[in-house]
């Protein structure tokens, strides 16, 4: 069945970009941030909001020396960001390779200036983080923000390790080290918080997906792996919110597959609509059913993938209960008969982008709205079909 879509909204830039971020804790504005490699122009860090009831975009603009290769949003103060240099040629402790960064001037209740930028600010330093007892590293090349903001984790990764780091008052420290040597690990690609846990999340290197329990002490004790989760590199991985569980994987093969990582000896769901590398993968943090996914063929695909979801665990409870008390409620189904319960398969294809889509996020605001980043400097932000919205809902 033919799914309509409503209007994409462009955000353009004349930059390569690489990395994008919903604004973490802001749930009152669509705002998001991407940042600029800065390889022949001034890097630039841009903040961006999306009114969806007026359907415009307005940015803040901010100077970032040194460029972007990685970002994250501090889950624990929507105003600051934690930076990746593009460089990763520098060895820890020696140069500014990862910085937690503020962007002032505004914050999740204000709404935007009217200028159109603020080019005049620069985005504050506020910490490093280096640690000079340990042995010089590549940078990282990623960093990830856990979700909880009460426990202010980092996982900051490269091909030779992932670092934990903790954040006191601002002040960065690290706690953990997974070491790709110690681990006979190949190059390590991504890594990804448990939603809830602290202590766990898993990391992908070659095509092999490893979990990671650091509760024991500064050792990492691996508890599950799948050792050919693609038949190329995995790059892109995400933990199902609601059923942690559950993941998603997204490889060199074009695929992208689902799977349970109590029993991870094959996959629960494998889905082939994109015709190059996954470069990102994402559940929806509200409705876990819906599932992005990008890729270097420049498409951005919208998945339903309920029959692994928690919807799918719900309608199964409550059709047991239903087993034992009917009821007299025939016209209740009127709506769902006529729009059609969800369906796992491609829901919608978004081909705004020219060239490779490196990231796809959704709004820590509006649970149907999501924005995607390409190698040309497009951010596009979309929604989900209102067609399928209400298969959800109803």
């Amino acid at each position: 069945m033919e799914v309509s879509r409503g209007a994409s909204h462009v955000y353009g830039i004349e930059r390569h970009t690489l990395c994008l971020a919903a604004v973490a804790g802001d749930t009152t504005s669509n705002r998001f941030v991407l940042g600029t490699l800065g390889v022949t122009e001034p890097a630039e860090i841009h903040l961006v909001d999306f009114n969806s009831d007026e359907g415009t975009l307005q940015s803040l603009v901010y100077k970032h020396e040194g460029g972007a290769r990685a970002l994250a949003s501090a889950s624990w103060d929507p105003t600051q960001l934690l930076v990746v240099g593009r460089d990763n040629t520098h060895a820890i402790g020696s140069a500014p390779s990862v910085e937690l960064v503020e962007l002032p001037g505004i914050s999740p209740q204000e709404k935007f200036p009217s200028q159109e930028s603020m080019l005049e600010q620069s985005a504050r330093r506020i910490a490093l983080l280096s640690d000079a007892s340990t042995e010089p590293q590549p940078s990282p090349h990623e960093i990830i923000c856990h979700s909880a903001a009460h426990c202010r984790q980092v996982a900051t990764v490269a091909s030779t390790g992932v670092g934990i780091w903790t954040f006191t008052q601002s002040a960065p420290s690290l706690v953990h080290i997974i070491s790709a040597a110690q681990n006979s690990m190949e190059d390590i690609g991504t890594a990804a918080w448990h939603p809830t846990a602290t202590t766990q999340l898993l990391t992908t290197d070659g095509m092999c997906v490893r979990s990671w329990d650091m509760r024991a002490d500064t050792s990492s004790h691996q508890t599950m792996s799948i050792d050919y989760a693609h038949s190329g590199k995995v790059r892109s991985l995400d933990y199902n919110p609601n059923l942690p569980y559950i993941i998603a994987t997204g490889g060199d093969d074009g695929s992208v597959r689902i799977w349970d990582t109590r029993n991870p000896s094959s996959e629960l769901m494998s889905i082939a609509n994109h015709t190059h590398w996954v470069y990102s993968v994402a559940f929806n943090p509200n409705h876990d059913q819906l599932l992005l996914s990008a890729g270097g063929d420049g498409l951005v695909n919208l998945e339903s993938t309920v029959s692994v979801s928690s919807a799918q665990v719900v309608t199964n409870a409550d059709s047991q209960d239903g087993l034992s008390d009917k009821g007299d409620d025939e016209g209740s189904n009127i709506d769902d008969e006529e729009i059609g319960k969800p369906s796992d398969g491609l829901v919608a294809q978004f081909d705004d982008h020219e060239t490779s889509v490196y990231a796809a996020c959704w709004s820590a605001a509006d649970p149907w709205l999501f924005a995607s980043l390409s190698f040309d400097g497009r951010m596009v932000i979309n929604t989900v079909p209102q067609e399928e919205k209400y298969r959800i809902l109803l």
